[in-house]
Protein backbone atom coordinates (compact mmCIF):
# COMPACT_ATOMS: atom_id res chain seq x y z
CA UNK A 1 0.00 0.00 0.00
CA UNK A 2 1.21 3.61 -1.08
CA UNK A 3 2.03 6.07 1.36
CA UNK A 4 0.48 9.05 -1.28
CA UNK A 5 -1.68 11.22 -0.03
CA UNK A 6 -4.27 10.87 -2.40
CA UNK A 7 -4.16 7.32 -2.14
CA UNK A 8 -4.67 7.43 1.76
CA UNK A 9 -7.68 9.71 1.38
CA UNK A 10 -8.99 7.74 -1.30
CA UNK A 11 -9.05 4.43 1.49
CA UNK A 12 -10.32 6.45 4.01
CA UNK A 13 -13.47 7.61 2.27
CA UNK A 14 -13.92 4.36 0.62
CA UNK A 15 -13.79 3.35 4.58
CA UNK A 16 -16.20 5.70 5.45
CA UNK A 17 -19.03 4.90 2.52
CA UNK A 18 -18.26 0.87 3.44
CA UNK A 19 -19.37 2.15 6.78
CA UNK A 20 -22.03 4.11 5.73
CA UNK A 21 -23.72 0.97 3.74
CA UNK A 22 -22.79 -1.60 6.68
CA UNK A 23 -25.16 0.67 8.89
CA UNK A 24 -28.07 0.33 6.18
CA UNK A 25 -27.81 -3.00 5.69
CA UNK A 26 -31.31 -4.72 6.36
CA UNK A 27 -30.02 -8.39 6.58
CA UNK A 28 -26.63 -10.76 7.15
CA UNK A 29 -27.20 -12.01 3.57
CA UNK A 30 -26.68 -8.23 2.57
CA UNK A 31 -23.70 -7.78 4.81
CA UNK A 32 -22.29 -11.20 3.84
CA UNK A 33 -22.26 -9.70 0.26
CA UNK A 34 -20.78 -6.58 1.29
CA UNK A 35 -18.00 -8.21 2.93
CA UNK A 36 -16.76 -10.67 -0.01
CA UNK A 37 -17.09 -7.87 -2.57
CA UNK A 38 -17.04 -4.31 -0.93
CA UNK A 39 -13.87 -4.87 0.29
CA UNK A 40 -11.83 -6.07 -2.66
CA UNK A 41 -11.92 -1.92 -3.15
CA UNK A 42 -9.46 -1.48 0.24
CA UNK A 43 -7.56 -4.58 0.01
CA UNK A 44 -7.39 -6.28 -3.71
CA UNK A 45 -8.25 -9.72 -3.87
CA UNK A 46 -8.17 -12.86 -7.00
CA UNK A 47 -10.55 -14.91 -4.61
CA UNK A 48 -12.71 -14.18 -1.42
CA UNK A 49 -14.92 -16.30 0.36
CA UNK A 50 -17.10 -15.80 3.21
CA UNK A 51 -17.31 -18.78 6.11
CA UNK A 52 -20.96 -18.31 7.59
CA UNK A 53 -20.89 -19.95 11.36
CA UNK A 54 -18.98 -19.53 14.66
CA UNK A 55 -16.82 -21.94 16.60
CA UNK A 56 -18.91 -25.61 17.16
CA UNK A 57 -21.44 -24.43 14.89
CA UNK A 58 -22.36 -26.29 11.82
CA UNK A 59 -21.42 -23.41 8.96
CA UNK A 60 -20.64 -23.21 5.68
CA UNK A 61 -19.29 -21.00 3.06
CA UNK A 62 -22.22 -18.50 2.15
CA UNK A 63 -20.86 -16.06 -0.07
CA UNK A 64 -17.67 -15.37 -2.62
CA UNK A 65 -16.68 -12.75 -4.86
CA UNK A 66 -18.45 -12.31 -7.96
CA UNK A 67 -20.35 -15.18 -7.31
CA UNK A 68 -24.54 -14.86 -6.85
CA UNK A 69 -24.78 -18.63 -5.58
CA UNK A 70 -22.67 -20.99 -4.04
CA UNK A 71 -23.20 -24.39 -5.11
CA UNK A 72 -22.15 -26.58 -2.47
CA UNK A 73 -21.06 -29.35 -4.27
CA UNK A 74 -18.46 -28.05 -6.66
CA UNK A 75 -15.32 -29.50 -5.96
CA UNK A 76 -13.19 -26.58 -5.28
CA UNK A 77 -15.75 -25.38 -2.59
CA UNK A 78 -15.67 -28.92 -1.49
CA UNK A 79 -12.12 -28.38 -0.61
CA UNK A 80 -12.13 -25.03 0.33
CA UNK A 81 -14.77 -25.26 2.94
CA UNK A 82 -13.52 -28.03 5.06
CA UNK A 83 -9.78 -25.72 5.46
CA UNK A 84 -12.17 -22.65 6.32
CA UNK A 85 -14.16 -24.62 9.20
CA UNK A 86 -10.75 -25.18 10.57
CA UNK A 87 -9.28 -22.27 10.80
CA UNK A 88 -12.92 -20.98 12.81
CA UNK A 89 -12.05 -23.72 15.34
CA UNK A 90 -8.28 -22.93 15.61
CA UNK A 91 -7.66 -18.91 14.81
CA UNK A 92 -9.42 -17.81 17.56
CA UNK A 93 -9.10 -14.72 19.57
CA UNK A 94 -10.37 -12.49 16.68
CA UNK A 95 -7.22 -11.70 14.99
CA UNK A 96 -6.20 -11.61 11.58
CA UNK A 97 -4.00 -14.30 9.70
CA UNK A 98 -1.40 -14.84 7.10
CA UNK A 99 -2.37 -18.14 5.43
CA UNK A 100 -0.33 -19.69 2.40
CA UNK A 101 0.54 -23.34 1.61
CA UNK A 102 2.84 -23.87 4.32
CA UNK A 103 -0.30 -22.97 7.27
CA UNK A 104 0.14 -26.02 9.47
CA UNK A 105 -3.14 -28.34 9.41
CA UNK A 106 -3.89 -28.05 5.77
CA UNK A 107 -5.44 -31.61 4.00
CA UNK A 108 -3.61 -31.11 0.37
CA UNK A 109 -1.07 -28.51 -0.09
CA UNK A 110 -1.08 -29.30 -3.51
CA UNK A 111 -4.52 -28.74 -4.29
CA UNK A 112 -3.93 -25.05 -3.40
CA UNK A 113 -1.20 -24.58 -5.96
CA UNK A 114 -4.15 -26.01 -8.65
CA UNK A 115 -7.04 -23.70 -6.93
CA UNK A 116 -5.34 -20.31 -5.62
CA UNK A 117 -2.30 -18.10 -5.94
CA UNK A 118 -0.17 -18.08 -3.08
CA UNK A 119 -1.11 -15.57 -0.63
CA UNK A 120 -4.04 -16.04 1.66
CA UNK A 121 -5.41 -13.74 4.39
CA UNK A 122 -7.85 -15.11 6.91
CA UNK A 123 -9.98 -12.40 8.38
CA UNK A 124 -12.23 -13.58 11.78
CA UNK A 125 -15.54 -11.87 11.80
CA UNK A 126 -15.49 -11.43 15.94
CA UNK A 127 -18.00 -10.11 18.36
CA UNK A 128 -15.86 -7.45 21.21
CA UNK A 129 -15.50 -10.06 23.67
CA UNK A 130 -13.67 -12.11 20.87
CA UNK A 131 -16.05 -14.61 20.02
CA UNK A 132 -15.99 -16.60 16.66
CA UNK A 133 -19.02 -15.57 13.85
CA UNK A 134 -16.98 -16.94 11.18
CA UNK A 135 -14.30 -14.94 8.67
CA UNK A 136 -13.37 -14.65 5.24
CA UNK A 137 -10.74 -15.85 3.07
CA UNK A 138 -8.75 -13.23 0.49
CA UNK A 139 -6.56 -14.85 -1.68
CA UNK A 140 -3.59 -12.66 -4.12
CA UNK A 141 -0.66 -13.15 -5.95
CA UNK A 142 1.07 -10.41 -3.78
CA UNK A 143 2.08 -11.03 -0.07
CA UNK A 144 -0.10 -8.76 2.45
CA UNK A 145 1.49 -5.80 3.97
CA UNK A 146 1.48 -4.85 7.72
CA UNK A 147 -0.31 -1.46 6.64
CA UNK A 148 -3.38 -4.21 4.88
CA UNK A 149 -3.21 -6.20 8.05
CA UNK A 150 -4.07 -3.24 10.26
CA UNK A 151 -6.96 -2.75 7.99
CA UNK A 152 -8.07 -6.46 7.91
CA UNK A 153 -8.34 -6.14 11.35
CA UNK A 154 -10.10 -2.91 11.02
CA UNK A 155 -12.85 -4.52 8.40
CA UNK A 156 -13.09 -7.83 10.46
CA UNK A 157 -14.06 -5.98 14.07
CA UNK A 158 -16.47 -3.66 11.73
CA UNK A 159 -18.32 -6.10 9.63
CA UNK A 160 -18.62 -8.10 13.33
CA UNK A 161 -20.26 -5.25 15.17
CA UNK A 162 -22.79 -4.62 12.03
CA UNK A 163 -23.18 -8.53 12.05
CA UNK A 164 -24.28 -8.44 15.71
CA UNK A 165 -26.49 -5.54 15.23
CA UNK A 166 -28.11 -7.44 12.52
CA UNK A 167 -28.78 -10.55 14.68
CA UNK A 168 -30.16 -8.55 17.58
CA UNK A 169 -32.52 -6.92 14.98
CA UNK A 170 -34.13 -10.47 13.82
CA UNK A 171 -34.18 -11.30 17.64
CA UNK A 172 -37.38 -11.03 19.97
CA UNK A 173 -35.95 -8.28 22.11
CA UNK A 174 -33.59 -6.43 19.47
CA UNK A 175 -35.98 -3.13 18.21
CA UNK A 176 -38.71 -1.55 19.05
CA UNK A 177 -40.98 -2.46 16.27
CA UNK A 178 -40.37 -6.13 17.82
CA UNK A 179 -41.36 -5.17 20.79
CA UNK A 180 -44.22 -3.37 20.06
CA UNK A 181 -44.95 -6.77 17.68
CA UNK A 182 -44.59 -8.52 20.89
CA UNK A 183 -47.15 -6.92 23.19
CA UNK A 184 -49.46 -6.71 20.18
CA UNK A 185 -48.95 -10.86 20.30
CA UNK A 186 -49.12 -10.93 24.10
CA UNK A 187 -52.25 -8.50 23.88
CA UNK A 188 -54.30 -10.82 21.21
CA UNK A 189 -53.42 -13.68 23.17
CA UNK A 190 -54.75 -12.39 26.13
CA UNK A 191 -57.90 -11.32 24.45
CA UNK A 192 -58.33 -14.75 22.51
CA UNK A 193 -58.25 -16.53 25.95
CA UNK A 194 -60.79 -14.63 27.85
CA UNK A 195 -62.73 -14.67 24.83
CA UNK A 196 -62.65 -18.47 24.28
CA UNK A 197 -62.90 -18.41 28.81
CA UNK A 198 -66.99 -17.10 28.20
CA UNK A 199 -69.10 -18.69 29.22
CA UNK A 200 -71.55 -20.05 27.24
CA UNK A 201 -74.65 -22.61 27.17
CA UNK A 202 -73.76 -25.73 25.61
CA UNK A 203 -76.40 -26.48 22.57
CA UNK A 204 -76.68 -28.10 19.69
CA UNK A 205 -78.93 -28.52 16.45
CA UNK A 206 -81.11 -31.26 14.99
CA UNK A 207 -83.42 -31.54 12.51
CA UNK A 208 -87.19 -31.84 14.03
CA UNK A 209 -90.80 -32.37 12.86
CA UNK A 210 -93.93 -31.33 14.72
CA UNK A 211 -96.11 -34.56 15.12
CA UNK A 212 -99.40 -35.81 16.83
CA UNK A 213 -99.24 -36.14 20.61
CA UNK A 214 -101.09 -39.83 21.35
CA UNK A 215 -102.91 -40.62 17.76
CA UNK A 216 -105.27 -43.12 17.19
CA UNK A 217 -103.78 -45.01 13.97
CA UNK A 218 -106.23 -46.63 11.65
CA UNK A 219 -105.12 -49.80 10.46
CA UNK A 220 -106.47 -53.00 7.78
CA UNK A 221 -108.83 -54.91 9.85
CA UNK A 222 -108.40 -57.76 6.95
CA UNK A 223 -106.42 -59.11 4.43
CA UNK A 224 -107.68 -57.59 1.40
CA UNK A 225 -107.71 -54.46 -1.48
CA UNK A 226 -108.15 -50.80 -0.88
CA UNK A 227 -111.58 -49.82 -2.57
CA UNK A 228 -112.03 -46.51 -1.66
CA UNK A 229 -110.62 -43.80 0.69
CA UNK A 230 -113.43 -41.23 1.92
CA UNK A 231 -111.63 -38.23 3.29
CA UNK A 232 -108.95 -35.75 2.18
CA UNK A 233 -105.87 -35.45 3.64
CA UNK A 234 -105.64 -32.93 6.70
CA UNK A 235 -109.96 -32.98 6.72
CA UNK A 236 -111.20 -33.11 9.89
CA UNK A 237 -113.38 -35.99 10.83
CA UNK A 238 -115.98 -37.17 13.28
CA UNK A 239 -116.97 -40.09 15.17
CA UNK A 240 -118.02 -42.65 13.34
CA UNK A 241 -117.39 -41.11 10.23
CA UNK A 242 -116.79 -43.65 7.64
CA UNK A 243 -112.80 -43.14 6.47
CA UNK A 244 -111.94 -46.16 4.07
CA UNK A 245 -113.61 -49.18 2.37
CA UNK A 246 -112.09 -52.59 1.04
CA UNK A 247 -113.34 -54.65 -1.96
CA UNK A 248 -116.57 -56.66 -0.70
CA UNK A 249 -117.07 -59.02 -3.83
CA UNK A 250 -114.86 -61.89 -2.53
CA UNK A 251 -116.27 -61.44 1.39
CA UNK A 252 -120.11 -61.23 0.09
CA UNK A 253 -119.50 -64.10 -2.50
CA UNK A 254 -118.30 -66.35 0.69
CA UNK A 255 -121.78 -64.96 2.99
CA UNK A 256 -123.84 -66.56 0.67
CA UNK A 257 -122.86 -69.60 0.43
CA UNK A 258 -122.34 -69.71 3.81
CA UNK A 259 -125.98 -68.87 3.92
CA UNK A 260 -127.02 -70.95 1.31
CA UNK A 261 -125.36 -73.54 2.77
CA UNK A 262 -126.97 -72.68 5.97
CA UNK A 263 -130.62 -72.75 4.69
CA UNK A 264 -129.53 -76.24 3.24
CA UNK A 265 -128.88 -77.49 6.62
CA UNK A 266 -131.70 -76.17 8.34
CA UNK A 267 -134.37 -77.21 5.38
CA UNK A 268 -132.39 -81.00 6.00
CA UNK A 269 -132.74 -80.79 10.09
CA UNK A 270 -136.59 -80.08 9.81
CA UNK A 271 -137.24 -83.01 7.57
CA UNK A 272 -135.53 -85.29 9.70
CA UNK A 273 -137.70 -84.31 12.76
CA UNK A 274 -140.88 -85.01 10.89
CA UNK A 275 -139.58 -88.72 10.14
CA UNK A 276 -138.11 -88.68 13.23
CA UNK A 277 -141.77 -89.28 14.77
CA UNK A 278 -142.14 -92.32 12.63
CA UNK A 279 -138.64 -93.80 12.02
CA UNK A 280 -136.45 -93.95 15.28
CA UNK A 281 -133.30 -94.36 12.71
CA UNK A 282 -133.79 -90.77 11.28
CA UNK A 283 -134.03 -89.22 15.13
CA UNK A 284 -130.38 -90.23 16.00
CA UNK A 285 -129.74 -87.95 12.99
CA UNK A 286 -131.17 -84.97 14.29
CA UNK A 287 -127.79 -84.35 16.32
CA UNK A 288 -125.72 -84.40 13.84
CA UNK A 289 -128.09 -82.30 11.70
CA UNK A 290 -127.96 -79.78 14.84
CA UNK A 291 -124.36 -79.44 14.84
CA UNK A 292 -124.19 -78.89 10.97
CA UNK A 293 -126.62 -76.48 11.10
CA UNK A 294 -125.48 -74.69 13.75
CA UNK A 295 -121.82 -75.01 12.33
CA UNK A 296 -123.38 -73.08 9.34
CA UNK A 297 -124.82 -70.34 11.47
CA UNK A 298 -121.33 -69.43 12.89
CA UNK A 299 -119.84 -69.58 9.19
CA UNK A 300 -122.74 -67.09 7.83
CA UNK A 301 -122.42 -64.51 11.06
CA UNK A 302 -118.29 -64.55 10.72
CA UNK A 303 -118.71 -63.41 7.34
CA UNK A 304 -121.05 -60.79 8.17
CA UNK A 305 -119.03 -59.78 10.25
CA UNK A 306 -116.03 -59.41 7.82
CA UNK A 307 -118.42 -57.75 5.43
CA UNK A 308 -119.65 -55.11 8.09
CA UNK A 309 -115.74 -54.99 8.73
CA UNK A 310 -114.59 -53.50 5.42
CA UNK A 311 -115.73 -50.37 5.77
CA UNK A 312 -113.58 -48.28 8.33
CA UNK A 313 -115.10 -45.68 10.35
CA UNK A 314 -113.49 -43.10 12.63
CA UNK A 315 -113.33 -43.82 16.57
CA UNK A 316 -113.02 -40.31 17.54
CA UNK A 317 -112.87 -36.97 16.08
CA UNK A 318 -109.73 -35.04 14.50
CA UNK A 319 -107.74 -34.48 11.84
CA UNK A 320 -106.87 -37.72 9.01
CA UNK A 321 -103.05 -37.56 8.24
CA UNK A 322 -102.03 -39.80 5.49
CA UNK A 323 -100.39 -39.64 1.95
CA UNK A 324 -102.12 -39.21 -1.69
CA UNK A 325 -105.52 -41.09 -1.45
CA UNK A 326 -105.17 -42.30 -5.00
CA UNK A 327 -102.06 -44.26 -4.48
CA UNK A 328 -104.03 -46.17 -1.76
CA UNK A 329 -107.18 -47.17 -4.11
CA UNK A 330 -106.53 -51.30 -5.43
CA UNK A 331 -103.80 -51.33 -2.79
CA UNK A 332 -103.24 -54.78 -1.34
CA UNK A 333 -103.12 -54.49 2.41
CA UNK A 334 -102.65 -56.93 4.99
CA UNK A 335 -104.16 -57.09 8.79
CA UNK A 336 -102.68 -54.44 11.20
CA UNK A 337 -100.78 -52.49 8.06
CA UNK A 338 -101.59 -49.12 8.68
CA UNK A 339 -103.68 -46.67 6.41
CA UNK A 340 -103.93 -43.47 8.49
CA UNK A 341 -103.85 -41.51 11.31
CA UNK A 342 -106.54 -39.95 13.67
CA UNK A 343 -104.69 -36.90 15.33
CA UNK A 344 -106.09 -33.72 17.41
CA UNK A 345 -104.51 -30.35 16.29
CA UNK A 346 -104.61 -29.12 19.84
CA UNK A 347 -102.47 -32.01 21.29
CA UNK A 348 -98.66 -32.34 19.39
CA UNK A 349 -95.79 -32.85 20.09
CA UNK A 350 -91.72 -32.26 18.43
CA UNK A 351 -89.97 -34.95 17.15
CA UNK A 352 -86.10 -34.71 17.17
CA UNK A 353 -83.68 -36.83 15.05
CA UNK A 354 -80.35 -36.14 16.83
CA UNK A 355 -76.96 -37.49 15.34
CA UNK A 356 -74.95 -39.79 17.41
CA UNK A 357 -72.32 -37.54 17.47
CA UNK A 358 -74.46 -34.88 18.98
CA UNK A 359 -75.88 -36.81 21.80
CA UNK A 360 -74.80 -34.62 24.76
CA UNK A 361 -77.96 -33.25 25.43
CA UNK A 362 -80.76 -35.90 26.09
CA UNK A 363 -81.77 -34.93 30.16
CA UNK A 364 -85.72 -34.83 30.60
CA UNK A 365 -86.50 -30.87 30.88
CA UNK A 366 -83.91 -29.79 28.91
CA UNK A 367 -85.22 -26.78 27.02
CA UNK A 368 -85.74 -27.07 22.83
CA UNK A 369 -86.03 -24.04 20.98
CA UNK A 370 -87.84 -24.48 17.38
CA UNK A 371 -87.12 -22.53 14.50
CA UNK A 372 -89.35 -23.50 11.88
CA UNK A 373 -88.61 -23.36 8.53
CA UNK A 374 -91.90 -21.64 7.51
CA UNK A 375 -91.27 -18.67 10.20
CA UNK A 376 -87.15 -18.83 11.57
CA UNK A 377 -87.11 -15.93 13.42
CA UNK A 378 -89.83 -16.53 16.02
CA UNK A 379 -88.69 -20.01 18.16
CA UNK A 380 -90.68 -22.00 19.80
CA UNK A 381 -90.62 -22.96 23.14
CA UNK A 382 -90.38 -26.99 24.43
CA UNK A 383 -88.98 -29.30 27.08
CA UNK A 384 -87.71 -32.49 26.07
CA UNK A 385 -89.66 -35.71 26.99
CA UNK A 386 -87.77 -38.37 26.63
CA UNK A 387 -85.17 -39.97 24.30
CA UNK A 388 -85.07 -42.83 22.59
CA UNK A 389 -82.79 -46.23 24.59
CA UNK A 390 -81.22 -46.85 20.97
CA UNK A 391 -80.00 -44.92 17.58
CA UNK A 392 -82.00 -45.45 14.47
CA UNK A 393 -81.02 -45.14 10.80
CA UNK A 394 -82.19 -41.75 9.74
CA UNK A 395 -83.76 -41.01 6.30
CA UNK A 396 -79.98 -40.38 5.27
CA UNK A 397 -78.42 -43.17 6.55
CA UNK A 398 -76.86 -41.95 9.39
CA UNK A 399 -77.71 -43.21 13.36
CA UNK A 400 -79.36 -41.02 15.02
CA UNK A 401 -81.47 -40.89 18.60
CA UNK A 402 -85.57 -40.13 17.99
CA UNK A 403 -86.46 -37.44 20.80
CA UNK A 404 -89.73 -36.23 21.90
CA UNK A 405 -90.24 -32.61 23.48
CA UNK A 406 -93.68 -31.12 24.73
CA UNK A 407 -94.91 -27.50 23.19
CA UNK A 408 -95.32 -25.00 26.11
CA UNK A 409 -99.17 -24.90 27.11
CA UNK A 410 -99.20 -20.90 26.81
CA UNK A 411 -98.63 -21.33 23.05
CA UNK A 412 -101.00 -21.94 20.35
CA UNK A 413 -99.83 -25.33 18.89
CA UNK A 414 -98.06 -25.41 15.63
CA UNK A 415 -99.82 -27.00 13.11
CA UNK A 416 -98.83 -31.01 12.34
CA UNK A 417 -96.14 -32.16 9.69
CA UNK A 418 -94.14 -28.51 10.13
CA UNK A 419 -90.58 -28.99 9.63
CA UNK A 420 -87.50 -27.08 11.30
CA UNK A 421 -84.29 -27.12 13.50
CA UNK A 422 -84.69 -27.53 16.98
CA UNK A 423 -81.97 -25.99 19.07
CA UNK A 424 -81.26 -28.53 22.67
CA UNK A 425 -79.41 -26.20 25.31
CA UNK A 426 -77.75 -28.01 28.23
CA UNK A 427 -75.38 -26.72 31.13
CA UNK A 428 -73.07 -23.81 30.94
CA UNK A 429 -69.62 -24.32 29.25
CA UNK A 430 -66.47 -22.36 27.97
CA UNK A 431 -67.01 -21.23 24.37
CA UNK A 432 -63.55 -22.93 23.79
CA UNK A 433 -65.65 -26.16 24.31
CA UNK A 434 -68.30 -25.27 22.43
CA UNK A 435 -66.30 -24.21 19.40
CA UNK A 436 -63.88 -27.35 19.38
CA UNK A 437 -65.95 -30.06 21.07
CA UNK A 438 -66.13 -32.04 17.62
CA UNK A 439 -62.52 -31.18 16.98
CA UNK A 440 -61.51 -32.50 20.47
CA UNK A 441 -63.73 -35.67 19.94
CA UNK A 442 -62.23 -36.50 16.53
CA UNK A 443 -58.80 -36.29 17.86
CA UNK A 444 -59.76 -38.03 20.91
CA UNK A 445 -61.27 -41.00 18.63
CA UNK A 446 -58.16 -40.68 16.25
CA UNK A 447 -55.12 -40.64 18.34
CA UNK A 448 -56.88 -43.07 21.69
CA UNK A 449 -55.98 -40.73 24.69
Amino acid sequence: MTNHPERQLTVCHTLLQLQKEIRTCQSQDELAFLMVNRTLALLPASTNLFWQGGPGEKGGISQAAGITEIDPNAPFILWAGPIMAQWVETEGGGQVVRVDQTTEGLPDRQAWAEWLPPHGLWIPLSTPDGGGLGGWWMVREEPWSERELILAQELGEMFGHGWMALADRGSSSGSPQKKAVRRKAALLLLLATALFLLPIRQSVLAPATVVAHNPTVITAPLDGVIKKIEVEPNAAVVDNQILFSMEQSEIANRRDVTKLALQVAQERYLNAQKVAFHDPQAKATLTLLQSQMAQHAAESAYAESLLERTTIRAKKGGIALLNNPKEWQGRPVSVGEQVMVIADEQQVELEILLAVEDAVIMEPGREVLLFLNSDPLTPLKARLHHASYEATIRPNDQLAYRLIALFAENHPPPRIGLKGTAKLLGEQTTLFYYLFRRPLTAVRQGVGF
